[in-house]
């Protein structure tokens, strides 16, 4: 993970020292648990005369729970009876086993969960809002004509301006460095949105701030924010917040188009330009576009999209393969431990059903039925605890570059179910085959 993150992000160096501390919490949290649970089966054992422990275990106490409906379980067939009074008896060992299992499921559900945030970050921030294929900058500010002068240009469907400047926002003692975006009031090619997808419009006067540049600021709406401009003349000059939305990328700070042009002391200037363009052209624009020297640069939404799902996706790749196999062992390992034990625990009992008349069949769903009543009970209680993780997670990973949404698409829920039944079934396969091995004579 750390080569993939190096990869990812560039950096100059990156160091990875692994702290004792770490792997000593990491030790005792593992070992700890695994000890308990020995010790105190290993108590129990010991704690038996040598008289009681040679013989055959006598069955356990059966009574009446007032809480359990007893016409219901008088409703089932005596297999099935077994089976429930069996999750019962053993009310303890049956909610952990079901609480493994669900710990498996949501550790599955939080790392899956990432695709679909990227997925929806995507969608929300590429496709909804930026609605241009090019984007086109300039070195230096342009009167208003070059819009005319780019719809003119070959494959370019429609045209819309932008005005671009750097700034540094201050209110009182706190300050910020941010491009301050001038948009025209009936922008269609840039259609804000906040985070949970509600349109947001820019206003005719004022900022419209997002919420976490707004934090940084500690600054609300109605309230003054000083702004320097840091490029041509310097301007200063003051604007009211008018507007603050949710973001899900960035700390933006747009202002309608015609006041930032005002506020610059200049008349129907811009820097950036949007395009639709006819992708069966696009080589003929672009040799177009190298021919023009005030042209800065030239971003393809296109690519940049496929650029961002690269870098992000194979960092999560990893992540999700990492999750996927320690959540399949704990899956395999709970259901295959309980099953064993209860083998263990009951195979004198299951061969003197079959003694008794019982088919194989109906001894394997005893055993299975019992595992199976275990797995449908941890499955919602994962689904619920991936869902409280992944809105945690998500929490403290948000940072100002992007704020990740907490979005679990319904087949994310079903993928996790399905792995975990999946890991499950080889454990129960091998449990079978000790069954059909069963002694009875002995």
């Amino acid at each position: 993970l750390t080569t993939v993150y190096t990869r990812m992000f560039r950096f100059p160096e990156l160091v990875f020292e692994p702290h004792l501390q770490i792997f000593a919490l990491s030790l005792t949290v593992s070992v700890g648990s695994s000890l308990i649970g020995v010790i105190t089966a290993a108590r129990y054992a010991g704690g038996l005369p040598p008289a009681e422990a040679m013989r055959p275990p006598a069955p356990p106490a059966v009574r009446h729970r007032r809480w359990v409906p007893q016409n219901l379980l008088g409703a089932l067939d005596q297999p099935t009876r077994i089976i429930v009074r069996q999750v019962l008896r053993r009310p303890l060992r049956s909610l952990l086993t079901s609480l493994g299992l669900a710990a498996s499921v949501g550790l599955l559900i939080v790392y899956m969960q990432w695709l679909d945030a990227i997925d929806y970050m995507i969608d929300e921030y590429f496709a909804q809002q930026q609605r241009q294929d090019m984007t086109i900058g300039f070195a230096e500010a342009k009167p208003m004509r070059v819009v005319r002068e780019a719809a003119a240009l070959p494959g370019v469907l429609a045209v819309e301006p932008m005005r671009s400047a750097p700034a540094r926002l201050r209110v009182g003692h706190r300050s910020r460095r941010e491009a301050l975006l001038g948009l025209p009031l009936d922008s269609g090619l840039t259609v804000l949105s906040d985070a949970r997808g509600r349109l947001v419009e820019v206003p005719a006067q004022g900022l419209l701030l997002s919420d976490t540049l707004a934090d940084i600021l500690q600054v609300s709406v109605g309230e003054s924010v000083q702004v320097e401009i840091l490029e041509g003349r310097r301007a200063k000059f003051d604007l009211p917040v008018s507007a603050v939305f949710e973001t899900v990328m960035g700390t933006p700070a747009y202002v309608n188009l015609e006041e930032l042009n005002r506020a610059l002391r200049e008349v129907d200037t811009v820097n950036l330009l949007q395009l639709v363009i006819d992708e069966n052209q696009e080589a003929a624009l672009f040799a177009r576009l190298q021919e023009l020297a005030s042209v800065s640069g030239v971003t393809l939404k296109r690519t940049a999209t496929d650029k961002f799902r690269e870098t992000i996706g194979e960092t999560m790749l990893v992540m999700v393969l990492f999750y996927l196999a320690f959540a399949s062992v704990m899956a395999f390992g709970m259901v295959y431990n309980n099953m064993r034990i209860a083998l263990s625990e009951r195979g004198r009992e299951l061969a003197t059903l079959r003694v008794l008349g019982f088919r194989p069949g109906e001894i394997s769903y005893m055993l299975f039925g019992e595992a199976a009543l275990l797995i449908l009970g941890g499955l919602p209680l994962g689904c619920l605890f991936g869902w409280l993780l992944s809105s945690y997670m998500a929490a403290s990973f948000n940072t100002e570059l992007f704020r990740v949404p907490v979005v679990i698409e319904p087949s994310t829920y079903g993928l996790a179910v399905v792995i975990a039944l999946a890991a499950a079934l080889p454990s129960a396969l091998l449990v079978q085959r000790r069954l059909s091995r069963l002694n009875l004579i002995s």
